[in-house]
């Protein structure tokens, strides 16, 4: 009992880190949602079952039949309609079901913390099952995010081969493609897919230190893994799609899990008594974003939320040509109500039409022109599907939750329970071992102190050589003087190569180690089932989602 008390207080304390810059503030409502974020995994499982079941009124029931849709066309374009998809999709309509939902882009072979977010969300939907409740989880790819984000088209891997010390897979980006969004970018070209499989071959290959036995199981791990990817190239017509097939590829035919998958295109018929709310709502939606950024500025907290949010309406406005734009309502002197916005890629002047004489109401054959901006994204799940618990991540979305709050509140919709796994993994693949050996040979234990020592004796030289360049000028008719001394400076320069390929191999060893690699590293070191079965056993046995994840 004792032991577990510590690792409470601990997780807390850890949990408290994290928020550190929003609880020195000494906002009471923040601290009281931060406290109410569980730290160990079974107060999770407590705070979903004690969670009354969600109030499903006509509207969420008509909006739960129109959600089991656009699931069930995705997991059928997906290949991954089996029988526990189909389950968990007859469940969204039931009255005793509580969703809870992950949201995520659709990146290109996402980073781990993305899988880890399903992984929760399945094995809380198993561990909080009471009173014939049901949990279904569900699983939101934000299909509309622009492809300039580094993330969306760049996966990465520990490698102290590369430059940096990783190695990039790369979807190009171009101009015309920047500032697309995902869901309208062309999936990747065959040549671009054979392109990523020779750098993950050769990322393999030239590791010298493996055996032969070790590299064919490497191998083999590698192909098992691309033939998901060789499928979803397949059957994507987009760019979001191919990733999100991927992904549900892993989730529901590799891991066996119910986790549902839908994009957030396809919720446009779901969201629209939503959009016509949030638009109704806009001033009181516009303020509340002001004084929560207002607040935060003043107690110089910076939480990563764009500082122009409270100047446009809560909903893009979609370009054909692919971009979209921020937009403002603009009422009009015949009582017209219009959205409007320049589209941010191709300039254009976008206007929609969304109601007359203060009533607003989007067209419905015009739904599709519209998404929500990320703020608004939780507050329709909550208000038009009542979900009962939402999964964040350890970034930039927990800025957008608590900024998002104060709109919550001033509209009253309830938010509903936030929960996040905030441990880090602990995993030595081959190239993070390949990594750690450099820094073992050159006997490097601390690299804050190594670094500090190194960068001295970089100084030191440096203030050797000057003096040494400028005699150089000084004493160039005189051959005697002048060999002494190109002697020494060569032997300076020597000895300054040597310390700066130091500097420059260690941070790449650092660069490796600190590095959270994508899905691949995983698939190709330990295989895609078996890390499933470390994160999941690895969640329930440290019963706290703040502590790291030995993964073996």
């Amino acid at each position: 009992m004792g032991s577990n008390t510590v690792a409470t207080i601990d997780g807390d304390s850890k949990l408290s880190a994290i928020f550190s810059r929003y609880l020195n503030s000494s906002d009471s409502d923040i601290s009281r949602f931060v406290q109410s974020i569980p730290s160990k995994f079974e107060d999770a499982v407590d705070i979903l079952n004690k969670n009354p079941l969600p109030e499903t009124d006509e509207f969420v029931g008509s909006n739960r039949e129109l959600l089991k849709k656009v699931v069930t066309n995705f997991h059928t374009k997906a290949g991954t309609l089996n029988e526990k998809t189909r389950n968990q999709i007859d469940s969204l309509t039931n009255k005793r079901s509580k969703i809870i939902v992950g949201i995520h882009q659709p990146n290109l072979f996402a980073f781990s913390g993305v899988f880890k977010k399903i992984v929760l969300l399945e094995t809380l939907a198993n561990r909080s099952i009471r009173n014939n409740d049901t949990i279904v989880p569900l699983f939101l790819i934000v299909d509309h995010d622009f492809m300039d984000d580094k993330w969306m088209h760049v996966a990465k891997l520990p490698s102290i081969r590369n430059t940096t010390g990783v190695l990039d897979l790369r979807y190009p980006i171009n101009d015309s493609k920047r500032w697309k969004i995902s869901s309208m970018t062309e999936s990747p070209t065959r040549s671009l897919v054979n392109y990523w499989e020779n750098q993950i071959y050769n990322w393999i290959k030239n590791n010298k230190d493996l055996s032969k036995s070790e590299v064919k199981s490497l191998y083999e791990r590698f192909k098992e893994f691309w033939s998901i990817v060789e499928e979803a190239f397949l059957l994507s017509d987009n760019y979001s799609e191919f990733n999100s097939i991927i992904m549900s590829k892993i989730v529901n035919n590799f891991w066996n899990y119910k986790t549902l998958f839908v994009n957030l295109s396809d919720l446009s018929q779901v969201f629209q008594r939503g959009y016509n709310f949030l638009l109704s709502e806009n001033e009181r939606y516009l303020n509340s974003l002001e004084k929560s950024e207002s607040y935060f500025r003043e107690h110089g907290i910076y939480t990563g939320v764009s500082a122009n949010l409270n100047k446009h309406s809560p909903l893009w406005l979609h370009c054909d040509c692919g971009s979209k734009a921020s937009s403002k309502i603009s009422r009009e002197d015949n009582g017209e109500i219009l959205l409007i916005g320049k589209c941010i890629s191709c300039k254009k002047n976008l206007s929609l039409s969304i109601g007359k004489n203060g009533k607003i109401s989007i067209p419905e054959d015009k739904i599709e022109m519209v998404s929500p901006r990320a703020i608004p994204i939780l507050l329709l799940l909550s208000r038009e599907l009542a979900i009962s618990g939402y999964i964040s991540g350890i970034g930039g979305s927990i800025g957008y939750t608590i900024v998002g709050k104060r709109v919550f509140d001033e509209l009253q919709i309830k938010l509903p329970p936030m929960m996040l796994w905030a441990g880090a993994d602990v995993f030595t693949g081959i190239a993070q071992r390949e990594a750690s050996r450099y820094l073992e040979e050159n006997g490097i234990s601390n690299m804050t102190e190594f670094f500090i020592q190194i960068n001295q004796k970089n100084d030191e030289l440096r203030k050797k050589i000057e003096p040494l360049i400028l005699k150089r000028n000084e004493i160039y008719e005189n051959k005697a003087q002048l060999q002494d001394l190109l002697s020494d400076l060569f032997y300076y320069k020597q000895e300054q190569r040597k310390v700066k390929d130091i500097i420059k191999n260690v941070q790449k060893s650092k660069n490796a180690l600190k590095l959270r690699s994508c899905i691949i590293d995983y698939a190709v070191n330990m295989g895609i089932e078996h890390v499933e079965h470390e994160w999941s056993h690895k969640l329930v046995e440290n019963n706290d989602l703040t502590k790291p994840v030995v993964l073996n």
